[in-house]
């Protein structure tokens, strides 16, 4: 293979899930010995440089193709997607790449499923086992001392579930229980702060018509440092999120790398790594995204969500609350399963997500090289 360049241009600067993965990815492609410049826009690039490449790690539609096409010799899309079609403004930009790299199989039926017609190659995530482990000292939380400890950790949308989560716990559960569920989560705009996030919540249970003196819940809607994030892992006896839909799932990798089993809904990326040995899976219904909008507690971005022919996944909150208490009635069947993610998970690492995105690069040179000659 001659020289070649890739140019990463992805959120690496934001302190999200998404912005951790584009770092993590383009750092990782750097560890394969790929020349990578992170966020150069305007990068000037030598021909003794080899080949160019742009890995664009943004929503397809925002490409500014004319631009782009003029200063690479190949432009590969690297993206998630969390229900079972895309955005239909996204089909018409996706099949003008070069290839799609995405992180999991569920991924990588839906942009089939929408009509892609390019190479798609499966890039997982991966999570770094040494910085998310089981010995990380438990973040302070004086509240949950002594008590069996769910934790949660998510953006506050509609998607990821919080009118599920919160309706079983606070169901299932009384001040009997010696139990806490812990949400870790955020907002999107400057106003849905900590304070404004718990309102909706309480609102929400006064909605419901909950009278009964249920077991506590605290909200974590500030930020928090990275050692008190990978200490809230190693806090809970078990995590639990039953989303809708997800591309990957982030905090379930970094879970299960804490060896803190996960309560999960069984469809979405997520299943390419949660098993029954070391999760609790909850069933569902593939339902329209728009069957549940009126009930949101939290932002639906329904402009991506309401579209002809997508569906998410409705977990059934029964079996969420059988599995909440199953957790809570065996804390060493929690162990287990957390030992279990733990091992799982340790094969999942970022240099793998290099090597596999250094071979997509590879290949889409080499085709594209073997089609010129051709």
């Amino acid at each position: 293979m001659k020289p070649y360049y890739v140019v990463w241009k992805g959120p690496v600067h934001k302190l999200s899930g998404l912005g951790r993965a584009s770092r993590a990815y383009a750092q990782s492609l750097k560890r394969q010995g790929v020349a990578v410049s992170i966020g150069a826009s305007n990068h000037r690039i030598n021909d003794s440089q080899g080949k160019k490449a742009l890995i664009y790690h943004h929503i397809p539609s925002s490409i500014e193709w004319k631009k782009e096409r003029s200063m690479y010799d190949f432009i590969i899309l690297n993206t998630v997607w969390e229900t079972s079609r895309t955005p239909q403004s996204w089909l018409s930009h996706m099949n003008k790449f070069d290839a799609i790299c995405v992180p999991s199989q569920h991924n990588k039926r839906a942009l089939m499923r929408s009509g892609v017609k390019v190479p798609i190659f499966i890039v997982p995530h991966g999570v770094d086992t040494k910085e998310f482990h089981p010995n990380n000292k438990k973040m302070l939380l004086p509240s949950a001392a002594g008590k069996f400890t769910f934790v949660s950790v998510f953006g506050f949308q509609h998607r990821k579930n919080p009118e599920g989560l919160l309706k079983a716990y606070w169901e299932e559960f009384s001040s009997k229980d010696n139990v806490i569920l812990v949400i870790k989560t955020n907002g999107y705009a400057a106003q849905e702060n900590e304070k404004w996030i718990q309102q909706k919540i309480w609102q929400y249970k006064k909605r419901l018509g909950i009278q009964k003196d249920t077991a506590p819940v605290v909200i974590l809607g500030r930020h928090l440092s990275e050692s008190q994030q990978k200490g809230l892992y190693t806090l809970a006896d078990a995590f639990v999120l039953p989303t809708r839909g997800e591309g990957v799932g982030l905090p379930f990798l970094e879970a299960l790398a804490s060896g803190v089993p996960v309560i999960a809904t069984g469809w979405g990326g997520q299943m390419d790594f949660l098993s029954p040995g070391n999760s609790f899976l909850i069933p569902y219904q593939l339902r329209s995204p728009s069957s549940s909008m009126n009930s949101a507690i939290s932002r639906k971005f329904s402009n991506l969500f309401v579209q002809k022919g997508q569906l998410w996944a409705e977990p059934d909150l029964n079996s969420l609350k059988k599995n909440m208490r199953k957790a809570y009635e065996n804390p060493e069947l929690c162990k287990r399963k957390g030992l279990q993610g733990r091992r799982d998970v340790l094969r999942l690492s970022w240099d793998r997500a290099g090597v596999l995105m250094k071979h997509a690069v590879e290949e889409v040179i080499g085709a594209k090289k073997n089609k010129d000659e051709g």
